[in-house]
């Protein structure tokens, strides 16, 4: 993640009311100041008179007119595990101390109390379990006057947020298209080049290169003084993948927080595991020679045509990051365009339609089609009986669409699996070598 320009919070003047224990305090002394008149005891109005003074002198201290500054930057931190911040508050010369909330990813807590000095360089790591934009930091202040005789009332500071971007694995295996079409790459083609496999031996025709001449085969086979054979080989291409990433929703692994596009859990979405699949994919066909693209359905992610280099991957990176659910699954989505001869990847859970039929028309129009199942190993421990079953009913209809799909080529993999079954192991299963047609 890159380093984020500081995001400050508006300039405030805080809102002073007088401390509720100064004021009790107060009262408690002019009591015992009255009451050591009536009693005619003096030890009263002794006990009295401190507080008394400290009043006389925190009522002359001068409130209001000040402004407070908060200053929030966020970048990675050092460890590598989570989002640095560092706050900085600039107090007023009437604050004598400030009371900084942090609310971190996650809605947790956290309340110091600081002196102006140590107020100036407040940092720490906040740690970040999910990818994709969200709420990094949010701070709140409160101020402690000279003496303690007034307090600011608690108001709003800076919001951090950030993308964070998804992890990746690598992989080395990878599932090509049933033909390559580039000009060049790593690849072997169908068509007559240089670069790749053997692929027949031939009279030489103009535009053949004299140091493909075989001088043994022409030797043996030439039959008229002149002829000369050369070795042809297959050219080489690259691939043309175009990852489908469906954005619409994004559920956790308990089945009970599935009627809602936002979510409290800890671990890992199926919107986490799209982005960390697709940023996987993406790299590693880059870092192959390989074109790549990407489509969305839905979501706010924008389509990014397919390309290769470091410049394009960091494109495909910052925009697979960005990718948030739109909160409407029931909205009907347009089938993206995907051009000839590519390999489509879709990710999904395939909890409707949309998703597996756009896989099986892509299947049926020649594409290779590989369904990659983002979806978390669900968790009904928490559901009553009626949620248990609508959970039943969406995964018997779900299994029919993958059972379809398979059963109308569109192969299939699991990005997170319970039997230790990783994503490159099943990838590599598909990678078998294919004669490009």
């Amino acid at each position: 993640m890159p380093p984020i320009r500081p995001a400050p919070g508006p300039d405030a003047t805080p809102l002073w009311v007088r401390n509720p224990a100064f004021v009790y305090g107060l009262a408690g002394a002019v009591f015992l100041a009255g009451l050591a008149l009536v009693t005619g005891r003096p030890e009263l109005a002794v006990v009295a008179l401190p507080a008394l003074v400290t009043a006389g002198f925190g009522g002359r201290s001068r409130l209001g007119g000040d402004v407070v500054r908060v200053v929030t930057t966020l970048a990675p931190s050092d460890s590598g595990r989570g989002v640095g911040y560092r706050t900085e508050v600039a107090l007023p010369p009437s604050a004598e101390a400030v009371a900084v909330e942090l609310r971190v990813a996650g809605d947790r807590r956290h309340v110091v109390v600081v002196d102006p000095t140590t107020a100036t360089r407040l940092a720490g790591t906040v740690p970040v379990t999910h990818s994709g934009p969200q709420e990094i930091l949010r701070t709140h202040i409160a101020l402690l006057g000279r003496g303690g005789t007034a307090v600011s009332v608690p108001a709003p500071g800076p919001v951090g947020s950030a993308v964070v971007p998804p992890p990746h694995l690598r992989m080395q295996h990878l599932p090509m298209p049933r033909r390559v079409t580039g000009i060049t790459g790593a690849h072997d083609s169908a068509r007559p080049g240089d670069g790749g496999e053997f692929r027949d031996v031939a009279l030489f025709a103009p535009g053949d290169r004299l140091r493909r001449i075989d001088w043994r085969r022409t030797a043996r086979r030439a039959e008229q003084p002149g002829d000369l054979y050369v070795r042809r080989t297959f050219a080489t291409a690259d691939a043309l993948v175009v990852l489908v990433v469906d954005g619409r929703d994004d559920l956790g692994a308990d089945v009970t927080e599935w009627g809602g596009s936002r979510h409290g859990t800890h671990e890992a979405t199926s919107l986490d595991l799209a982005r960390e699949a697709t940023l996987s994919l993406a790299t590693a066909y880059i870092e192959a020679g390989d074109r790549v693209g990407l489509r969305a359905l839905g979501g706010t992610a924008r389509s990014v045509g397919p390309g290769g280099g470091t410049r394009h991957l960091e494109r495909l990176r910052s925009t697979i990051a960005s990718v948030t659910p739109t909160g409407d699954t029931t909205a009907g989505v347009r089938m993206p365009l995907v051009p000839a001869a590519s390999l489509v990847v879709v990710l999904s859970t395939f909890l409707d339609d949309q998703a597996a039929t756009m896989a099986l028309t892509w299947a049926a129009t020649g594409h290779r089609v590989v369904a990659v199942d983002v979806l978390p190993a669900p968790n009904a421990s928490r559901a009553n009986k009626h949620e248990r079953a609508a959970f039943r009913l969406i995964t018997l209809e779900r299994d029919d669409r993958l059972a379809e799909m398979a059963a109308t080529g569109v192969e299939h993999i699991r990005w997170q699996t319970d039997d230790g079954d990783s994503p490159a192991v099943q990838l590599r299963l598909l990678s078998r070598p294919r004669r490009a047609g």
